[in-house]
């Protein structure tokens, strides 16, 4: 009778548990390009610069320690949209930047799935078509449209052309979304109707006023003259990118607002990341694409995935780890696929996470980097120094701890060593080098790097 007595009292209450929530269906990813994490609010920056989406990461999954594999657009995006290191798209035949044949992209792997799949670039760099700064296009593959007539636009027309193809259609697949906005890439130029916040002097320089980097990447890199930029001149610029990204963050959270208000947000993945960050002389370098500096690495990632609840990740990881996350979640299978990043699933859904290698990997042309949350390392494979930073007591990278750090070198350079030699091959410093220094100069060739 006590073993009757019990089921009763159990039964209503295993009546009433609810089912898990379906799978999710689709996926909006939004990447905005130029976009380094702290100068945002959820990363503690001073400044209110991103409301919007602040109060978007607090209802999601945060990931406070995310960093990208390259510090350039290319080779940046191909790592994310593939989950292979960038390495791997370095020296393409014919000085190609696209994503090669044999790498399948998301896009492709989600379109042989049955997804109708869309993209939307604002980038000069991310495109189907030849760009000054892209001669041969080629990140179309897998996508059924590929609009970009938004190059250099700000985020209004990416959200204009993202509205259409969100819109109530008879096409009833599944749908994957790409939107990659410009902002806050420079030059620094928030649209003239947009009130600015930050930048409200009137510098004496006109390259300053307009945002131009430019002249101080010539004075750095190609030996002009100097433009005479004053720590004020510097000011005013990251004031301008403030703008820029505060001006994103009002667009970003009216399209987010539409998604919800259209239910969207209740079978959709919504990912935010960004494809690298930028240097204001930080470290003596100006924009992006030359150093492994988190001013240029350490990156946003939010993931909005319907019934996994809300909340703050501190463990490391990398914008590699973006693909198969996704597909694990859209339960598609990945046996046989090579990926160099890992399903953030436990992570996202309250495990710990301590079986994980918990590190992150960068390069920018000969430098390779190895971060664990605490510390980094970087190699320079030209010359072969290190260097070591603890980033708990100094985030900024300022002080070489090499010397009194030894137990950090000792863990980490192993990591790095095992590294290249899975993804750049045993013993190919020599061919990384000369295919970093190939890459640097065929950006510089194409007024991509100053």
């Amino acid at each position: 009778m006590i073993g009757v007595a019990i089921g009763l009292v159990l039964l209503p209450a295993a009546c009433t548990r609810r089912p898990p929530p379906p799978p999710p269906k689709n996926v909006v990813f939004i990447l905005v390009d130029t976009l380094r994490a702290n100068h945002l609010g959820m990363y503690v920056y001073a400044r209110p610069t991103s409301p919007g989406l602040d109060a978007f990461a607090r209802s999601a999954s945060f990931f406070a320690d995310a960093r990208s594999q390259a510090s350039c657009t290319f080779p940046s995006v191909n790592s994310i949209l593939t989950a292979r290191a960038p390495i791997a798209f370095l020296g393409q035949p014919n000085e190609s930047m696209g994503i090669p044949a044999q790498i399948p992209s998301l896009a492709e792997i989600l379109q042989a799935r049955g997804f109708r799949t869309a993209a939307v670039s604002a980038s000069p760099v991310v495109r189907k078509s030849p760009s000054r700064f892209n001669p041969h296009g080629g990140y179309e593959r897998g996508f059924e449209s590929f609009q970009e007539d938004c190059v250099w636009q700000p985020a209004e027309c990416v959200n204009r052309e993202a509205r259409e193809l969100l819109a109530p259609s008879k096409d009833q697949r599944p749908f994957f979304l790409y939107l990659h906005y410009i902002d806050p890439h420079g030059p620094y130029a928030p649209p003239p109707e947009y009130h600015r916040r930050f930048a409200t002097g009137h510098p004496d320089k006109e390259f300053i006023r307009n945002g131009d980097p430019n002249p101080i990447a010539n004075f750095l890199y190609k030996g002009a003259p100097d433009p005479g930029a004053t720590p004020a001149d510097i000011q005013f610029l990251v004031d301008l990118y403030d703008d820029e990204i505060g001006h994103l963050d009002g667009q970003l959270t009216a399209l987010l607002a539409e998604l919800r208000a259209a239910g969207r947000l209740d079978d959709t993945i919504v990912v935010f990341a960004a494809d690298h960050g930028e240097e204001f002389l930080e470290h003596n370098n100006i924009k992006h694409c030359r150093t492994v500096f988190d001013t240029e690495v350490k990156v946003p990632l939010v993931f909005h995935i319907p019934g996994v609840a809300a909340r703050r990740i501190d463990r490391p990881v990398q914008n590699l780890d973006i693909v198969p996350t996704l597909l694990d979640y859209l339960a598609v299978p990945t046996q046989g696929r090579t990926f160099d990043g890992r399903s953030l699933r436990a992570l996202l859904e309250g495990e710990d996470g301590k079986n994980a290698e918990g590190v992150q990997y960068s390069l920018a042309g000969t430098l390779r980097s190895v971060a664990d949350g605490r510390y980094k390392l970087i190699h320079d494979l030209a010359s072969g120094s290190f260097v070591l930073y603890d980033l708990a007591s100094d985030p900024g990278e300022t002080r070489d701890v090499l010397p009194r750090e030894r137990r950090a070198f000792h863990r980490l350079q192993p990591l790095l060593t095992a590294w290249l030699a899975r993804t750049e091959g045993q013993g190919a410093a020599d061919e990384s080098v000369r295919k970093g220094r190939e890459e640097i100069q065929k950006l510089r060739s194409l007024g991509y790097l100053e």
